[in-house]
């Protein structure tokens, strides 16, 4: 569990997170399970800041997303940040993940 991804309710999640969620009860703990897309989403947002040997580019690679993946969660990555080059940045970390994919 990943307290950090709820300040991204502030910013807006991924569209389609609802259409992926898929809930467990634990006892009196309900838990939302996200699915693979909003995976790949937010790994790829969080592996922007944290460089190539980061856990999300690891955790990203470990995904194995296609390209047709990579393509679809772009569009919503580039909307969580107004920094100019953060285009540049995802596109360098896509990049990555396509040289280095399994």
């Amino acid at each position: 569990m990943n307290a950090e991804v709820g300040s991204q309710w502030v910013h807006g999640l991924p569209p389609w997170i609802s259409e992926e969620l898929t809930w467990r009860s634990y006892g009196n703990l309900d838990v939302g399970l996200v699915g693979r897309r909003t995976l790949i989403a937010l790994k790829l947002f969080a592996a922007v800041d944290g460089g190539p040997g980061s856990v999300h580019v690891q955790d990203l690679l470990a995904l194995a997303p296609t390209d047709a993946d990579l393509a679809e969660v772009q569009s919503w990555v580039t909307t969580q940040d107004a920094y100019e080059s953060f285009d540049a940045m995802i596109s360098q970390v896509i990049d990555h993940v396509r040289r280095h994919r399994p």
